[in-house]
């Protein structure tokens, strides 16, 4: 099999021993997002890297980590995190969430196209830039990790608009 997917949180029990430290790694690093109400909506393990993909409680967003697996040249290779608009806005679930961050009431609700549905943005280039500022300590968190374990970060972003 190519692929082995986890639906679970826990590493794989078959994985061979050189792999537990990348599926750790790959826990620790989303460990914050799921703490927060994030759905793992899969985990999968090739010979090539490890990876897990998150959605938002809210469904407007959506999570992406691949994390590649220590193999002679690939050591230090970047791991690469994706976040990718899923609507055309955020969602109240989301925004509600954010605004518990401290996030700017009128730009979330802007954003969510809650106080006039005329003035709604939408999740566009631009906007998943903002979003992506919002999400700062988690992916602050995950470059950490990264730089742990011998690589750097790159981010990807990706909204619903016409130049994403």
């Amino acid at each position: 099999m190519d692929a082995l997917l986890h639906p679970s949180e826990q590493a794989d029990p078959q994985a061979p021993e050189r792999l537990i430290p990348w599926l750790q790694a790959r826990e620790e690093a989303t460990r914050s997002l799921v703490d927060h109400g994030w759905q793992r909506l899969y985990s999968a393990l090739t010979p090539h890297r490890a990876s897990v993909t998150l959605l938002d409680p809210s469904e407007s967003l959506q999570i992406s980590l691949q994390i590649p697996l220590e193999q002679g040249e690939d050591v230090g290779a970047d791991w690469d995190l994706w976040i990718e608009a899923c609507n055309r806005q955020l969602s109240i679930p989301l925004r509600l969430w954010l605004e518990e961050q401290g996030v700017e009431r009128m730009t979330l609700c802007r954003l969510s196209g809650t106080s006039d549905p005329s003035m709604a943005q939408p999740l566009d280039l631009k906007a998943m830039l903002q979003v992506a500022r919002w999400l700062q300590d988690p992916i602050a968190t995950i470059e950490a990790i990264a730089k742990a374990h011998g690589s750097q970060l790159v981010l990807h972003l990706a909204g619903l608009g016409p130049n994403s």
